[in-house]
């Protein structure tokens, strides 16, 4: 019977070479959506610029990139408040909040923010050098 230990021990190898190869390509791909979001990102005193990071995760069925920030207020900067949320899923009267300090100190009435998607339009902005990147 004959060995086939060296044959199998060679496709394990070209595997994971495959993987760390496509690895390496959603990371680069996910640094060019970043990148392009940041550049999208509407900024006041910067922190949500500053929070967009990208990462990627390998398991053993999938590559997945993911871009996005942690701040609690991104989502909303993003997807719009009130009458103007996308899918019409905010607040419909107007209501009031209270800015204790700085440039917009004081009382103001609002019916919402406008919807700003910063990483949608990355994402579709960079669609062809993602599938250039991740089609090498």
């Amino acid at each position: 019977m004959p060995d086939n230990e060296e044959f199998i021990r060679s496709m394990e190898n070209a595997t994971l070479k495959m993987v760390m190869d496509m690895s390496q390509k959603m990371d680069k791909a996910c640094l060019v959506v970043e990148s392009q979001a940041k550049q999208n990102c509407p900024v006041d005193i910067g922190i949500l610029r500053a929070s967009i990071v990208s990462e990627t995760e390998v398991t053993a069925s999938e590559i997945v990139g993911r871009i996005g920030s942690n701040e609690e207020y991104a989502p909303y900067v993003h997807n719009g408040t009130g009458i103007y949320a996308k899918d019409g899923n905010g607040r419909k009267t107007p209501w009031g909040y209270t800015v204790r300090a700085g440039k917009h100190k004081g009382f103001h009435w609002t019916q919402g923010q406008r919807p700003q998607p910063f990483l949608e339009n990355a994402k579709l902005e960079k669609k062809s050098a993602v599938e250039r990147i991740l089609g090498d």
